[in-house]
Formats: C-alpha cells, sequence, structure tokens
C-alpha cells in the first residue's frame, strides 16, 4: 500500500476527465441538432458540408432569380396580349375601311382611331416595366453596331456568332408610289325622239394612294455578291474580329429591312434608317443631267442623279433619284383587220420620265410584270389566233400603240409554231385599231373613246439608291455583333450558369405599322397585309417567350429537386441521430456517476495505512 501515489486514484479521475468530455460533446450535440459542431468533430466532413450549404444557399438565390425572371416575363407577355388585342382591332378596322360601302368621312374616323391605336401600342412598348426596367422598348434586344451613320442593324438571332460582319458594297432602293385612279363618266346624249345619237366621255380622278418599297438589287443581285463570305475572306482578314458570312446566305428585304439569313438560325436584320444623304464641305453634293443616256442593258437612265460623299464614318452614300410613269389600261375595246370586235383585258404602258413627267427614251407596253411584251394578248385574241393559225402555239414578240392615227391603233407582232411539227413560222404582224362605236341610228358617233378613256390607274415612282462602301477593307460596311443585350438571368449556383432572355423591340416602327393608312379604299387593302404581317411578327416573340417561360419552369422544377437532394446529403453529414445520440448520453452518463464513485472509493485508501501505524 502507498500514501505518495494513489494510482487507483489517478487512474479512477482520468476515466472520469474522458466520460465527462463524452457527456459534454453529446450535449453539445443533443442541444445543437448537429453532428459536427468544430472542425475537430469531423475535419473532412465539415469542409465537404460547408461547400454543400454554400451550394445550397446558391441555389436557392438561384431559384429565386429564375422565378423573377419568369415573373418579368410574364409582366411583357401580358403587356403583349394587348398589343396582340390592339392589332387585331387594327385588322378589323383596315378590313371596314376597305369596303367600298365607307364614305370618306367614314374613313376618316376610321383613321382616327387607328392613329390612337398605333399611339397606344407605342405607350406600350415604351412604359411596360419589371423592377423599373423597360422590357419592351429595346433593351434586353441583342446590340450590334454598324461604322456607317445611315445604316442600323436592328436585330440578329442567337444564331449569329459574335464577331464583325462586313458587306463590302451595300446597294438599297427606296421607291415611293403615288397611284391615282381614275374612272370614265359616259353622258348620252339622244334626240328629239329619246334615241341615243352620241356619247361624251370624262375621265376623273377616283382617289390617291401614297405607298412604299424598298428593294436590293435583285437583277445584279449585288448585294449577295458583296456578302463577305470565306471564299474571299483574306480581303479583309485585317479588320478586327473578322467574322464570314456563312456561305450559302440569302438576301431578301421585309418592309424597310435587309434581312440576311442562313441555316442555323442565322438572320441579321439592317436598315438604312436615316434617308437624307450627309453632305460635306470637304465634297459638296454633285449634279448631273444625262437626258437621253442610256445604261448597258439599254435603258433610259435617270433624269438627275445627286451624289454626296460621307466623309466622317468613311463610308460612300450615293443618293440617285429616278422617275418612271405606270399607266394601266383595263377592258379595251379594239377591231381586228378581221372587222370583229375584241377587248384587251389589261395593259400597262411604262416610261421612264423626268421630274417634269416627260418621257425619256422607249415606251415599254406590258400586260404582266415588265418586259412580258404583252403576253397576255395570246387570251384576248385567241378567238383570232385560233381562226388565222390553227393548231398553233403563239409566242408574242412586241406591241406598240400608235396615237397619230384617227381611231389610234395597236400593232403586235408574233410568232406562231405548229404544235405537231415544232416548226416556227414567220414573225406576223396584226393591227388592231380602237373600236369606233355607232349611235342607235347606225351612224358612227361624233366622239369616239380614246385610249386614255380606258385608263384605269397611273403611277408615278421616284426611286433613290443607296450604296454604302467600295468593296475595300477601309470602305465597307462593318457590322459589330457584341452578343450582349439580352436580360441575363442567373439560373445556377456557378459562374455561367445563367440564361439570356431576348426580348426585341416592339414598338410600331419595329411592327411596321408606324404610318398605317386606311384613308382610302386601295391603302387600307395593303394596311391588311401590313397588320398582318406585324400580327405574325408579335405572334413570333409572344412564342419565343413563351419557350423562355417553359424553360424557365422546368429550371425552377430542377432547381427545387437539386435543392432538396443536396439539403438531404448536407443533412446526413451535419445533422445528429437524436436516438443513437441519447443512446450514447445514457451510456456515458452512468459511465461518468461510476467514475465519480470510484474515484471517491481510491481516495479512501490512504487513510487505511493509518491502521498498520496504529
Amino acid at each position: 500500500m502507498r500514501i505518495n501515489y494513489n494510482v487507483s486514484s489517478i487512474i479512477a479521475r482520468n476515466a472520469l476527465n474522458n466520460n465527462d468530455k463524452r457527456v459534454a460533446v453529446s450535449t453539445q450535440k443533443l442541444s445543437s441538432g448537429y453532428k459536427i459542431n468544430s472542425a475537430a468533430d469531423n475535419a473532412a466532413g465539415l469542409a465537404i458540408a460547408r461547400r454543400m450549404n454554400a451550394q445550397i444557399k446558391s441555389l436557392q438565390q438561384a431559384n429565386q432569380s429564375a422565378n423573377d425572371g419568369l415573373s418579368a416575363l410574364n409582366t411583357a407577355d401580358g403587356a403583349m396580349a394587348e398589343m396582340h388585342d390592339i392589332l387585331q382591332r387594327m385588322n378589323e378596322l383596315a378590313i371596314q375601311s376597305a369596303n367600298g360601302t365607307n364614305s370618306e368621312s367614314d374613313r376618316e374616323m376610321i383613321q382616327t382611331e387607328i392613329d390612337q391605336l398605333v399611339g397606344e401600342i407605342d405607350r406600350i412598348a415604351n412604359t411596360t416595366e419589371f423592377n423599373a426596367q423597360k422590357l419592351l422598348n429595346g433593351n434586353f434586344a441583342y446590340k450590334a453596331y454598324a461604322n456607317i451613320d445611315n445604316v442600323k442593324v436592328m436585330s440578329y438571332t442567337e444564331g449569329v456568332a459574335t464577331g464583325t460582319y462586313v458587306i463590302g458594297q451595300l446597294k438599297y432602293y427606296h421607291y415611293e408610289d403615288m397611284t391615282t385612279r381614275y374612272t370614265t363618266d359616259e353622258t348620252k346624249i339622244k334626240d328629239s325622239e329619246g334615241r341615243v345619237v352620241n356619247v361624251t366621255y370624262a375621265s376623273n380622278k377616283v382617289q390617291v394612294t401614297e405607298t412604299e418599297r424598298y428593294e436590293v438589287d435583285n437583277d445584279e443581285d449585288l448585294l449577295l455578291k458583296n456578302l463577305v463570305t470565306s471564299s474571299i475572306a483574306s480581303d479583309y482578314a485585317s479588320i478586327s474580329q473578322f467574322k464570314a458570312f456563312p456561305d450559302g446566305s440569302k438576301v431578301t428585304v421585309e418592309d424597310d429591312n435587309i434581312v440576311i439569313k442562313s441555316q442555323g438560325d442565322f438572320e441579321i436584320k439592317i436598315s438604312v434608317n436615316d434617308r437624307t444623304p450627309i453632305d460635306t464641305k470637304d465634297n459638296p453634293m454633285i449634279k448631273n443631267d444625262p437626258p437621253g443616256a442610256t445604261g448597258a442593258k439599254g435603258d433610259p437612265l435617270i433624269s438627275t442623279t445627286t451624289s454626296y460623299r460621307n466623309s466622317a464614318t468613311g463610308g460612300t452614300v450615293v443618293t440617285t433619284t429616278s422617275y418612271s410613269s405606270v399607266k394601266n389600261y383595263r377592258n379595251i375595246a379594239v377591231k381586228g383587220p378581221d372587222g370583229k370586235r375584241y377587248n384587251i383585258g389589261e395593259l400597262s404602258f411604262f416610261d421612264n420620265v423626268d421630274s417634269d413627267g416627260n418621257a425619256i427614251g422607249k415606251t415599254e407596253i406590258y400586260t404582266d410584270y415588265r418586259g412580258d411584251s404583252g403576253k397576255g394578248l395570246k387570251d384576248d385574241f385567241v378567238e383570232y389566233f385560233k381562226e388565222n393559225n390553227p393548231g398553233c402555239s403563239i409566242e408574242i414578240t412586241g406591241v406598240e400603240f400608235n396615237d397619230t392615227t384617227d381611231p389610234g391603233e395597236f400593232t403586235v407582232k408574233y410568232i406562231p409554231t405548229d404544235g405537231k411539227t415544232g416548226n416556227k413560222g414567220a414573225e406576223t404582224e396584226i393591227k388592231f385599231s380602237l373600236y369606233q362605236d355607232t349611235n342607235e341610228v347606225g351612224a358612227v358617233m361624233q366622239n369616239q373613246k380614246t385610249l386614255n378613256e380606258y385608263l384605269y390607274t397611273e403611277t408615278l415612282t421616284t426611286r433613290t439608291e443607296y450604296t454604302i462602301g467600295n468593296n475595300s477593307a477601309d470602305d465597307c460596311l462593318k457590322i459589330d455583333v457584341t452578343g450582349m443585350g439580352p436580360m441575363i438571368v442567373q439560373v445556377g449556383a456557378n459562374s455561367g450558369q445563367y440564361m439570356e432572355l431576348e426580348i426585341p423591340a416592339l414598338n410600331t416602327v419595329n411592327l411596321g405599322v408606324d404610318d398605317l393608312d386606311v384613308s382610302t379604299e386601295e391603302s387600307a387593302r395593303l394596311s391588311i397585309d401590313v397588320v398582318g404581317k406585324a400580327i405574325n411578327q408579335l405572334s413570333a416573340v409572344r412564342s419565343k417567350i413563351g419557350a423562355y417561360s417553359n424553360r424557365l419552369e422546368h429550371t425552377i422544377t430542377n432547381l427545387d429537386s437539386t435543392e432538396e437532394n443536396i439539403t438531404a446529403s448536407y443533412s446526413r453529414i451535419m445533422d445528429v441521430d437524436i436516438a443513437t445520440e441519447m443512446t450514447e448520453y445514457s451510456t456515458v452518463q452512468i459511465l461518468v456517476q461510476a467514475s465519480t464513485s470510484m474515484l471517491a472509493q481510491a481516495n479512501e485508501r490512504p487513510q487505511q495505512v493509518l491502521q498498520l501505524l496504529q
């Protein structure tokens, strides 16, 4: 037995300390609910759990962001739904105005409502907001810029990669048509017995319609040839971030926009937004007046050419104004060489004219499209051709009108081809004079119809040509596609996990209804198609918005599921199993009590030495 060192007491004390620590740890776990309360509890587990916890918090915020994005889309779609209703009402009004039963004052009232609806579409586009951000004014459209002031990039699709696209030279035409509709009034003159002895004719203007249209040079296809694709990319390699147009790109004109399309959702829409060329002091305006001159194809040249140099941007803008007049005649009564009467359904007389309306060059006559040389006359004179050229097909080779004879006379040239042998005959010329009517007493009437009495419409066209660039790397049209602009919605917990919501500008200019005119019957009919295109355009945007919304809903569902599973994993690492821990707590609590009892008994053992010393 020892006095100085009570080893039994030391053993009991150590056991008590260990058990007391276990009680403390178990108490901390039970009171906090966590299995890991410090790094010492489980260093690796704590690191894993904290990383999971950060991801859970990020997923929760991404979920909120996705829901905010969905709310923004719902706000935009709600506004577009109202715009759809407005466009539908505009369509109804255009159809109503196109009805011939409306008077001029009726159409004025319809136009007033149209103007108010146009203003409301612009108001909705410019004021619809979510969290103080405008949604429909183009703030969240893809951004791209041109290096020339007269050109604006309206939009491009997601399939267009970022970079600088090059058009060596851009030729673009803006046409303004003023069409006058005519009608002929007949006044019958009767004798004392009530018989018609003469008829006088007077042509009157019924209405005047102004329209605009836009074209690229479809004959020469200059724009398409000058799209810089991979085949000629080396000439423009010095341009920063150069990007070639896809091979096979197509060029079209939609309303006043030039659209370049290719496969793979590639579309760039541009417009010549400022149609007033810039005249600088360094290179003042140049005017030429070549009356009677002809072009490469023998066509008369335009009467006035006005050129400008836009030295501020390095691009050349040339504006050429030409005039053309098309007179359309319908249901022309003529008499053939066989003495029979024939009706010419429709003829159009095309003339290049100067600013005073004087014809330049030779008049072209056609029945369907310019240059068809009156092919429709085959149907008008089918009876004549059957009698004089049985079993032959007819090719009209030319048609002319002579107004110096009385009455006026058409000269038609044609070539017959034998239907059985395929042999072509000689070119034949026939003449048809304007039909001479007789009165009710059998005499030729004193006042006969002239060609002008068959006039249906007359259209005066003014053409403005824009040429930008000269096919060199230093002086060409550059389109910088930035890839920026759409609303970025963070839909994930990590960098790069976002979704782009592109919402184009939906004002009346972009929809093409800013100048909607239903004040005349003809313009109202044209407006029906314009509104129809706007409805289709808005429907396409709403369809895309709907696709975005559906995608976000799936994203939100996936975020919920991911958060749920990661939270469960985090819980398995961090949360204490109460049942297991209570078992541990009960065990160590008993051990503490036992250790305390043993320590007390061990401390009593030195007292037994006194019995030996007595």
